[in-house]
């Protein structure tokens, strides 16, 4: 007998499929192998932040400062490459500042004092405020060689950053089965109160949970200024949706206790294949807005059903 959760998942093929054949017939530029791979590069970064959402999301919490905090960590490590020409040290600046504001918001969503919608609603303003104030709404252009080191650098055939990508994908895999924090994470979202009976230290597992999101948004951060080769200071406006859309069209559901990251590999998949069929079809921008927002409520309808 099909479940909602199967119906969900074959419609998301389903979908996929269909994206795939109508617009290679359209369009037949869609299925070149140069597309393919401009595909893989467009996706890794959405990917990447959505490997920590989809970690949070497992664990019953939630961040919606992923975005603000890319934006502000790139800045951070562009302007020390710029101030020092190091970029060792942008590089350490720009993952301190994300692992950091990571940190924070786990320390925040650990006094239960209110839900993390509403905490990383407010680390996300103030974020993006901070990465305005500091840039003074100017870009940084050139990232100390990051763009040749990353940006488009060519791995086996593959770009850089869906090697990237996809190497952090089987280690969040591994990590979510095999480690004791990942394991913790289904717990915690599965039942909060029967974990910490059973002597899981709540507070403690969700501060990594949040600081390891940090380190997945420095991540990012990286590869989208390397791409750019530049620090903008509104950069990662758009990824914190997102990625909870990816995460939740994956099969993570928001209210924690089940997901896997291969899951929020589809999830991204179409994500990106419906933003570059709309590009190939000569359809509006605008649309994408659109088209994605009814996706992810069609997801979500589903996981409710279940």
């Amino acid at each position: 007998m099909f479940s909602f959760a199967t119906i969900g998942r074959n419609i998301l093929v389903l979908v996929l499929l269909v994206i795939i054949i109508f617009t290679g017939i359209i369009n037949p530029r869609f299925l070149s192998l140069q597309n393919i791979l401009n595909i893989l590069q467009q996706i890794s970064v959405l990917g990447i932040v959505s490997i920590g959402v989809t970690i949070l999301l497992i664990s019953g919490g939630l961040d919606l400062s992923v975005g603000s905090l890319i934006s502000l960590s790139a800045y951070v490590g562009g302007l020390t490459i710029v101030r020092t020409q190091s970029l060792s040290l942008g590089i350490l600046a720009l993952f301190a500042c994300a692992v950091f504001f990571g940190f924070l918001n786990g320390v925040l969503a650990a006094t239960e004092r209110a839900h993390p919608f509403i905490i990383t609603l407010g680390t996300m303003t103030f974020l993006q405020g901070i990465a305005v104030v500091i840039s003074r709404g100017s870009p940084i252009n050139g990232m100390g060689g990051l763009y040749e080191l990353i940006g488009i650098r060519d791995i086996f055939g593959l770009p850089a950053p869906a090697i990237i990508f996809i190497g952090l994908l089987i280690l969040s895999h591994f990590f979510l089965r095999n480690i004791p924090l990942g394991r913790y994470a289904f717990a915690i979202g599965g039942n909060q109160e029967a974990s910490r009976l059973s002597g899981i230290r709540i507070s403690r597992m969700k501060i990594a949970l949040y600081a390891l999101n940090g380190l997945f948004v420095g991540v990012a951060a990286l590869v989208l200024s390397s791409i750019l080769d530049s620090a903008l200071p509104t950069m990662g406006t758009g990824y914190e949706l997102r990625s909870v859309a990816a995460a939740v069209i994956g099969g993570t559901p928001l209210f924690g206790g089940r997901g896997n990251v291969f899951g929020t590999l589809g999830g991204v998949f179409l994500l990106g294949l419906v933003s570059n069929s709309i590009n190939l079809l000569g359809i509006s921008a605008n649309f994408q807005g659109v088209v994605l927002g009814a996706i992810m409520v069609a997801a979500v309808m589903f996981q409710k059903s279940q």
